[in-house]
């Protein structure tokens, strides 16, 4: 199975993950990230974050970008 790893844009800063997660597909790693990004946007929000999650950044096995998801799409259809 492919790695994929899940790095978060805050300001302008990159947090990356450097361990990666296997998964099946990149359907797959948006749904992980989806989850991931929306805990990280309730902390946020909890702590009135100066620098809130901006995007999710999926990258590949090889460091190459596969998806942008700015935070706007990680919000449920309900609450945009």
């Amino acid at each position: 199975m492919p790695r994929y790893y899940i790095n978060f844009e805050n300001g302008d800063q990159l947090a990356k993950d450097d361990e990666g997660v296997e998964l099946a597909n990149l359907e797959a790693a948006w749904k992980a990230a989806l989850i991931s990004a929306r805990e990280l946007m309730a902390d946020n929000i909890k702590t009135d974050s100066k620098n809130p999650l901006r995007a999710v950044v999926i990258t590949g096995e090889n460091g190459q970008d596969l998806l942008t998801i700015p935070a706007k799409d990680i919000l449920p259809e309900p609450l945009k």
